[in-house]
């Protein structure tokens, strides 16, 4: 099946999908995360995680400092309006 998530519920097949609070949907959580349509702050909690890959010299930056900051034990704060 391509690869596409499926889970049954009552006998129903059902593609998981996620959606964001835009409205657009995505065919995976990996689609999701690594969507430009992410607020700011999320994107830099991704990229904190490890769930999202730098889509652009900016965020590779970002990843770059990140890293550093874990190495030295430091903890970000993120804020979310």
């Amino acid at each position: 099946m391509n690869g596409d998530k499926l889970i049954r519920k009552n006998d129903y097949l059902c593609k998981v999908m996620f959606k964001d609070p835009l409205g657009n949907t995505y065919t995976s959580y990996e689609e999701y995360v690594n969507s430009p349509n992410l607020d700011t702050g999320l994107i830099w909690l991704k990229l904190w995680s490890g769930e999202r890959t730098p889509q652009n010299d900016e965020e590779r930056h970002i990843k770059m400092e990140l890293d550093e900051m874990d190495r030295k034990g430091i903890v970000p704060e993120f804020n979310f309006d």
